[in-house]
């Protein structure tokens, strides 16, 4: 999967993002610096609504995503390239204190928007894995 992150204008969550079922439209923009890799996907749906991602190969180099088929079909993936995976970032108090869901990464699709958490199974992933370097 590729770390570049050029993407449609629009991310949009079919059935909302889990946990908000009504957030479905998103945008997402540099976050920090210029050398930083971390992003906002932002909710158009609800202003008050953003999430702080990053894409996880900065911290986790050997981090390995198999997406199941029925993602791929449903976000009508044609080319692993045209997939920007991002994890959610759980910022704490201190920098060296926030984590990444690398459980349940988020995939859009580059060329359309479609976007879908999903949830890596079996994986022995954790939804709270540490940022190393932070």
């Amino acid at each position: 999967m590729s770390t570049e992150t050029a993407i449609a204008s629009e991310i949009t969550f079919a059935g909302g993002m889990p946990g908000f079922p009504t957030a479905r439209r998103f945008v997402i923009d540099p976050w920090g610096d210029d050398d930083s890799p971390f992003m906002l996907l932002a909710c158009l749906d609800d202003p008050d609504l953003a999430f702080v991602v990053v894409p996880p190969w900065p911290f986790y180099p050997e981090y390995d995503l198999n997406i199941d088929d029925s993602t791929v079909e449903r976000l009508d993936l044609r080319t692993p390239d045209e997939a920007l995976v991002v994890s959610i970032v759980t910022i704490g108090d201190e920098a060296k204190d926030s984590t990444l869901n690398l459980l349940g990464p988020i995939v859009v699709n580059r060329r359309s928007g479609a976007a879908a958490q999903v949830v890596l199974h079996d994986s022995g992933y954790d939804v709270r894995a540490p940022i190393t370097g932070a």
